[in-house]
């Protein structure tokens, strides 16, 4: 009954590491401490399509912090005109770090995207789609 066991077990060690294998390159699986090591060993159309999947996920997550940065300043200092009084400088302060960060994850968004169209531009010369 043991051996019927073991062999079961094997079985199951082998498929799950064949899953894991197969599933190399998923734009999932490339996380931001092992980006640097999938881009250097890309060799196929599937690992530049998986970096360029990445990349899209890292530009959409980038656009969507600067939308948070605005929609937080926004929920908190309604338009109403022109502020006076003594939080006016807290005011200001607060919508120069909101537009400062806006335009900080709307850079990111862009370096992401123009780094994924790279890497479809990659994925084509490699057997990707044309």
């Amino acid at each position: 009954m043991l051996r019927g066991k073991s062999s079961l077990f094997a079985v199951l060690a082998a498929v799950a590491i064949a899953a894991t294998w197969s599933g190399m390159g998923m734009a999932a699986d490339i996380t931001p401490e092992n980006v640097g090591t999938m881009a250097s060993s890309a060799k196929t159309a599937e690992d530049y399509t998986a970096l360029a999947n990445y990349y899209d996920a890292q530009a959409k997550e980038a656009k969507q912090q600067a939308d948070d940065a605005k929609a937080q300043y926004d929920k908190i200092h309604a338009p109403k005109g022109l502020r006076t009084g003594p939080d006016t400088e807290v005011i200001t302060t607060q919508r120069v770090f909101m537009h400062r960060s806006v335009a900080h994850y709307n850079a990111l968004a862009k370096q992401d995207m123009e780094m994924a169209e790279m890497y479809r531009k990659l994925a084509k010369p490699a057997g990707g789609a044309q």
